[in-house]
């Protein structure tokens, strides 16, 4: 518990230090970096699964997706023809290796479970620009910063409720044949957490938060994403499972690896930013 506080305090300090310094680039840069890396675990894990990608090549078009979706890049309108001609040329060389099947299928895996869902808090990043209310700001790319920041507190303290009050009072098993130390009353806890945390720091944020977010969608919105977050966290247990492995790594004290820093944001990132665009003023 000691050692997961910890990592998590220095974590959440490098996130806020490399904005300070660097503004939203280095916010992208950072998110890519992340991705990455998180990436790179989950190809072990595919390897081990029995679906090995194309290591390299998954993690240089992964990385460059995220880039791309951060920072809008023009060069980034090539990526999907480049995908499908990665894909296709790897489709070609099943015809002559069978087991070329399982590499196809596991890159294909590797791109679209992380760098595919970790792209859309690349976009959030730019949804400052979807808001005319925005448009005056001096500095309307921090909003950006802002509403990425608390989608990620959200996801993450989802995490930490259901941790909390899981070890605490819990009793009746969320998915025993998935992830046995979650429970219901974890469930309740951490989505109770999400929705207390993303009113206050819509409360006490800053103003651009308040264009972003009407109160209505700052006390709703928490929910959805809250469980698209702890639904995103039970599918990579389903990976570790498969692979026999507790954690994805060992780089984080208390926490593990990347991709299990990473879990519970995969899937909340893209269902946020679609109620963002459902419900922005």
């Amino acid at each position: 518990m000691i050692k997961r506080t910890i990592s998590t305090i220095v974590l959440w300090a490098v996130v806020i230090g490399t904005i300070v310094w660097f503004g939203a680039t280095g916010g992208v840069v950072l998110l890519a970096v992340f991705s990455t890396l998180a990436q790179y675990e989950f190809n072990n894990l595919l390897e081990k699964c029995g679906l090995p990608p194309w290591k390299w090549a998954t993690l240089a078009l992964g990385f460059a997706m995220v880039l791309q979706a951060g920072l809008n890049l023009k060069c980034g309108y090539y990526l999907p023809s480049l995908m499908a001609v990665a894909l296709t040329l790897g489709a070609l060389s099943c015809a002559q290796n069978p087991t070329a099947h399982n590499r196809l299928a596991g890159s294909v895996l590797s791109i679209a479970y992380v760098p595919g869902m970790m792209m859309f808090y690349g976009f959030i990043l730019g949804f400052w620009s979807l808001i005319p209310a925005l448009q005056s700001y001096d500095y309307p790319d921090q909003a950006g910063i802002y509403m990425a920041i608390w989608v990620i507190a959200v996801a993450k303290f989802t995490d930490v409720g259901g941790y909390l009050v899981g070890r605490a009072i819990g009793r009746h098993k969320l998915a025993p044949s998935i992830s046995p130390g979650k429970t219901w009353e974890g469930v309740v806890g951490g989505l109770a957490l999400a929705i207390v945390v993303g009113m206050l720091s819509w409360k006490f944020g800053p103003d651009a938060l308040h264009d972003m977010l009407s109160p209505t969608s700052a006390l709703l919105l928490p929910l959805p994403i809250g469980i698209a977050a702890i639904v995103s966290d039970l599918s990579e247990s389903v990976f570790k499972r498969r692979a026999g492995l507790k954690d994805s790594g060992n780089a984080i004290p208390g926490i593990g690896g990347a991709l299990d820093l990473a879990d519970s944001l995969l899937l909340a990132g893209p269902v946020a930013f679609a109620l963002l665009v459902l419900t922005t003023k």
